[in-house]
C-alpha cells in the first residue's frame, strides 16, 4: 500500500483516507501479527478506523501490550481483542469460472 506524507503529521492512503501517521504504524504492527497468523488485513484495518470513529479510538488509546491476537482455524477468523471490545475479521472463501476470491466480514463484540 502507497501512501503520501503531507509533512504535517498526517498520511493518505491510497484509498484517500487521511490518517496520523502514528496511527498508521500501529496499524502497520498490528497487521504484522495478523500476516504471521496467516492472512494481511492492512487494507481492511485501515477500512475500519476510517469508518468507525469509536474503533479508531480504541485503537489509538489502548496499549499495544494490551492488545490480543488469535485465529479461530475453524471459523476462518482473525481475532483483535482490545481492553473492551473484540474484533473478529473473518475471511469468506470461494470460486468462481473467474477463480478463487474471498471476502473480509468484521465482526465487533463490546464487553
Amino acid at each position: 500500500m502507497e501512501n503520501r506524507d503531507y509533512g504535517d503529521g498526517t498520511k493518505k492512503t491510497l484509498e484517500g483516507n487521511m490518517l496520523e501517521e502514528k496511527l498508521l504504524k500501529k496499524i502497520k504492527t498490528i497487521n504484522e501479527n495478523f500476516i504471521n497468523l496467516g492472512f494481511d488485513l492492512e487494507e481492511d484495518l485501515i477500512e475500519l478506523v476510517t469508518q468507525r470513529e469509536d474503533i479508531k479510538d480504541r485503537i489509538e488509546n489502548t496499549k499495544y501490550k494490551k492488545m490480543t491476537f488469535s485465529k479461530d482455524e475453524e471459523a476462518n477468523s482473525y481475532i483483535l481483542n482490545l481492553e473492551d471490545c473484540q474484533i473478529s475479521f473473518d475471511i469468506i472463501e470461494g470460486e468462481d469460472e473467474q477463480g478463487p476470491w474471498f471476502e473480509v466480514e468484521c465482526n465487533i463484540i463490546f464487553f
